[in-house]
């Protein structure tokens, strides 16, 4: 939306991407225009690196399709950055480092969200990279399709039995005294078979255990046990039963612990009064470094295209919180998007667009979509942040990039100690999602409201603590928990600007220069095929159809007797005719009062030719009295006699009278009528009819 702080706050995109790679110092990243010593020999102590990503890195990510809208690694830039001159890299040139700016958070969100850059997919965590853009002027409204790059956070959480309790005085401050664990199961019932794979040193394995696809479930369940053995090793337990309380290392756990907050930690016991005093070194490190070793990698580790990315970390919730240990990972894939629009004006705002689907793209078995990750000589893993994204398989060199053939990519390993408070380049795809764990996954149990890095712990915010009350009561909702976290976290500081008309317009978002943005005015990118939304009626329920349904059989039913009745000929059109002429109201009244004045079965112009002449008198009608008398018959003699009733009785009089050929009787308008008819030679009688 145009006023909304994701927009405001999102600044102008800038060129090109930067890459900085080393740890303790610099060094040139793969294919650096400084890998000559005649020019790296003219600058200050031979020290100066160049963070341009070359062309042969770039290249086999480029799509040079008109309508593809998948974004490359060059299409996911930081949110937010600075300007800084570093004199060790680009001879002291000013570039670009990303920065984390908090915006609007969107955890208690449970939809599809369309902000500056980004679908959130704020129902199970995930973010896809597209730079918005719709149709205007459509009526109704119209729906399109498009395939849209995400990366999804994936976590596993394994329950430690372990439960964590403590209570807050009247004032709301904590007590300092009255914490203590629960065995809840964790040490009365802790295997004693050490898991596999061993993080105790007996098996140097543990670095390649798990391959491309990390099993994180088989992770955290590895870290539980690993946990619970080291805290029962510094409670000196060497047996427990279920429902017994530890109270000797937890004095100083409520000052950790927030009442309707989770709290996040790494694993590292602090938890535990020694440790957290820093009294109990090396049951500290045992922690750390078990910790560390359920990732699968240390950070000096030779950098592999092969080992994904995975952490772990403690999370514990409310007054009595439950202990859970999980390994997070994340993946791309690409999604089949449905959009809907509703723009009927000439202006576009994010308010105006909206997902109305989002579908994992279908592939046959033989048109996987191709991967590539960058394979390199003589770095650890913290001394790079890898090239990786779909490629053009006729544009990759096996010997520079590991090609893969899957429907979603691990992303590749990188250092754990890199959050986002300490970004050093622009190049956010390598950086930003392995960032964001380590932000999640950093130090934050001591920190209450908001924690280190800026992630909502709920203690400010109820609606939060609600959220992550119902789901921390399970392993598969305190996963979805860190999953929304990370995505909060990405949802402030990446941005996609890939559109799909980058070979229309002849020129990338990501290619303008710094500029001011104009929010009245717009970019004509390109024409698109969409369908147009038009009214149309239709039944929800076909029960309200029955009706029609009848009226739609009754009228087929007519229809197909006709048209057997016309096929077999048994009722032709001139029987028809000859039928409707015969009943006519016209000439049933012409036959009856002249008849033989047209043959019966004269047709209608033979018919109109002898009776359009003739007049027939229709009677007016008469007010019915008020009391009703019977008719009757008076005669000159003073008798009477019962007569018809009805116009009917009367025309039969006429008729006699006709056929006799004794006197005829003229049909008047009139309300009265009189006929004569001799009873005798010598005694004549008047009939009337009354009304």
């Amino acid at each position: 939306m145009l006023n909304s702080p994701m927009r405001q706050g999102t600044l102008p995109r800038v060129s090109p991407i930067y890459r900085v790679c080393g740890w303790t110092k610099f060094v040139d990243c793969p294919d650096s225009i400084y890998n000559d010593p005649a020019i790296r020999n003219k600058f200050h102590n031979n020290t100066v690196v160049n963070s341009t990503i070359p062309l042969a890195t770039i290249k086999p990510f480029m799509n040079e399709k008109a309508d593809n809208t998948i974004a490359s690694p060059m299409d996911i830039q930081y949110r937010n950055y600075y300007e800084e001159p570093n004199d060790y890299v680009d001879n002291g040139e000013v570039n670009i480092r990303g920065f984390i700016q908090p915006m609007q958070t969107l955890l208690l969100d449970d939809s599809y969200r369309l902000i500056e850059g980004l679908i959130v997919d704020s129902i199970n965590g995930g973010v896809g990279f597209r730079n918005h853009s719709g149709p205007l002027r459509m009526g109704l409204g119209a729906q399109w399709t498009e395939d849209i790059l995400f990366i999804h956070p994936e976590t596993a959480c394994t329950q430690t039995n372990l439960s964590l309790h403590f209570s807050i005085s009247a004032n709301y401050f904590y007590k300092h005294d009255n914490g203590y664990m629960a065995d809840d199961g964790g040490f009365a019932n802790l295997p004693t078979e050490i898991p596999e794979p061993r993080f105790d040193g007996l098996d140097d394995d543990w670095q390649n255990a798990f391959g491309e696809a990390p099993d994180l479930q088989r992770r955290s369940l590895a870290l539980a046990w690993w946990n619970n053995q080291l805290t029962a090793r510094v409670l000196n337990i060497s047996s427990s039963s279920v429902g017994d309380r530890y109270t000797s290392e937890f004095s100083n756990y409520a000052t950790l612990a927030s009442p309707g907050s989770i709290q996040i930690s790494p694993m590292n016991g602090w938890y535990l009064d020694s440790i957290y005093k820093k009294s109990a070194s090396a049951a500290a490190v045992e922690f750390a470094s078990y910790g560390r070793r359920c990732s699968g990698f240390n950070d000096t580790d030779p950098s592999s295209s092969s080992k994904p990315y995975t952490y772990r970390y403690d999370l514990a919730s409310n007054w009595t919180q439950q202990l859970y240990t999980c390994a997070s990972s994340m993946k791309a894939s690409v999604q089949t998007v449905t959009f809907g629009s509703n723009t009927t004006n000439t202006s576009l705002d994010l308010g105006d667009l909206r997902v109305l689907a989002v579908r994992p793209k279908q592939y046959s078995e033989d048109a996987l979509p191709i991967w590539a990750i960058e394979k390199v000589d003589g770095y650890r893993i913290h001394d790079i942040n890898l090239m990786w994204g779909l490629a053009n398989e006729s544009q990759v060199d096996e010997d520079a990039f590991e090609i893969r053939r899957t429907a979603e990519l691990y992303l590749p390993a990188s250092t754990h100690d890199i959050t986002f408070g300490h970004i050093y380049d622009s190049f956010a795809a390598g950086m930003a999602p392995g960032a964001a764990w380590n932000s999640v996954y950093e130090f934050a149990a001591a920190i209450r409201g908001i924690a280190i890095d800026f992630i909502p712990s709920g203690e400010t915010d109820y609606g939060l603590t609600l959220k992550y009350r119902n789901l921390s009561r399970t392993p598969e909702g305190t996963a979805k928990i860190m999953n929304l976290i990370w995505t909060d976290l990405m949802a402030f500081v990446v941005v996609g600007t890939k559109t799909g008309f980058e070979a229309t317009t002849g020129s990338s978002p990501a290619s303008h220069t710094k500029s001011k943005r104009s929010d009245s005015a717009l970019t004509i990118l390109g024409t698109k095929a969409v369908h147009k939304m038009v009214r149309s009626i239709g039944y929800s329920d076909f029960r309200y159809a029955i009706p029609a349904f009848i009226v739609v059989g009754i009228l087929i039913f007519s229809v197909a007797t006709a048209t057997v009745f016309a096929l077999r000929k048994s009722l032709s059109y001139e029987i028809l005719e000859h039928y409707i002429n015969q009943t006519s109201m016209g000439r049933t009244a012409s036959q009856l009062l002249y008849p033989g004045i047209a043959p019966i079965d004269a047709s209608t112009k033979e018919w109109s030719r002898a009776t359009r002449d003739l007049i027939l008198d229709v009677p007016r009608p008469q007010s019915r009295p008020k009391k009703r008398t019977r008719p009757r018959l008076r005669g000159r003699r003073g008798h009477s006699s019962p007569s018809a009733s009805s116009g009917a009785s009367l025309l039969r009089v006429h008729k006699e009278m006709e056929m006799e050929n004794r006197s005829q009787s003229h049909l008047s308008a009139q309300s009265h009528y009189s006929a004569s008819r001799a009873s005798s030679p010598h005694s004549p009688y008047t009939i009337h009819q009354f009304a």
